[in-house]
This record gives C-alpha cells, sequence and structure tokens, in this order.
C-alpha cells in the first residue's frame, strides 16, 4: 500500500516498511528529492500535514520531512483501511507544496 503511495501523489519521495512498520519522506520535488522540511527543521506544509492527521484520528510522528507509521499490530483491516483514507487527504496538503 504505501508503495503505491508514490505513484499517486508527488509529494511522496520514498517509501520503506517491514510489516506493519513503514515511513515515508515526503519532498517537495520527487526528481531532485528536495526535502519538505529542512534537516533539524520543520515546514508551514509539515505542520499542516499533522495536524489534518491529528483533526482525523490518526496519530503520526513526524520527524523534519518524513513520517513514521506505527499503527498497533491489533489493527484489523478497516481500520487501516481508514487510516490510509485519511493519509490520502493529508498528503493532498504536502502535494500542493510539490514543484
Amino acid at each position: 500500500m504505501l508503495a503505491e503511495l508514490q505513484d499517486r501523489h508527488p509529494s511522496v519521495g520514498t517509501v520503506r516498511s517491514i510489516g506493519l512498520f513503514g515511513v515515508i519522506e515526503l519532498v517537495r520535488n520527487q526528481k531532485t528529492k528536495t526535502p519538505m522540511a529542512p534537516f533539524g527543521g520543520n515546514s508551514p506544509e509539515m505542520v499542516a500535514f499533522k495536524k489534518y492527521m491529528l483533526e482525523h484520528g490518526i496519530f503520526l510522528y513526524t520527524h523534519w520531512h518524513t513520517v513514521l507509521l506505527i499503527p498497533p499490530l491489533i489493527i484489523t483491516t478497516e481500520q487501516l483501511e481508514e487510516a490510509f483514507n485519511v493519509l490520502e487527504g493529508g498528503l493532498a496538503i504536502t502535494d500542493a507544496a510539490t514543484k
């Protein structure tokens, strides 16, 4: 599921996962891999993304331009699908900042 995000969202630069644990690196440009937020810092887009996710019931950890996905191991398929639907909405925010 994570790999498909990279095809649909220009702000998704790289995805990695093992089991249910995943990382999404958000970028301003997929070709140059310019991070959505600077090293050691934040950006308005990352703040808005995290705020959107929290407002829609998804707690996740962001670190600079990366999004760490760490769901409970007892999550149901339906809950996971719901989370990915919310994630799609959040990525629309970062997609708007891409070049």
